[in-house]
């Protein structure tokens, strides 16, 4: 049986803690949609760039890598996860990525995925905040 987009792994439909899909509304189902694909992207860019024998494009690259002969290290991430998000995320169309501003820390960098996503038979422009944080260099997703 094909698997509809944006369901969820196999293993998160079988959580007997998940209401019945008929019992379900409309916005539970887009709410669902949207956590499984911020669960997702946050395994994409939790990646290094080169560490998967099967899929050595996915990730992204070392921010000391990236920041090697280029001007702007905020502009060459932003490529960076514009390209891991449409290689490896194919229920997410990519209008923008752009950093933002400030973050708590100095080391932290912010960033805005501004993308088109399937919901209730339509696309929804959605946004989703990425922050690469220096300590432990993981990639929080709010």
């Amino acid at each position: 049986m094909p698997r509809s987009p944006g369901q969820g792994s196999l293993f998160e439909r079988l959580d007997p803690d998940l209401p019945l899909r008929r019992n379900r509304t409309r916005q539970d189902v887009a709410t669902e949609r949207i956590r499984a694909i911020k669960r997702q992207l946050e395994w994409i860019l939790n990646s290094r760039h080169g560490s998967s024998l099967s899929s050595p494009g996915l990730g992204l690259r070392d921010l000391n890598d990236a920041a090697i002969g280029t001007v702007d290290l905020r502009q060459q991430v932003c490529l960076d996860i514009r390209h891991a998000v449409a290689q490896y995320e194919p229920r997410v169309r990519i209008i923008e990525v752009k950093p933002l501003g400030s973050t708590a820390s100095s080391l932290d960098l912010g960033f805005r995925l501004v993308c088109l996503v399937p919901l209730n038979h339509s696309e929804q422009k959605v946004e989703i905040d990425l922050f690469l944080h220096h300590q432990g260099r993981q990639v929080n997703i709010t």
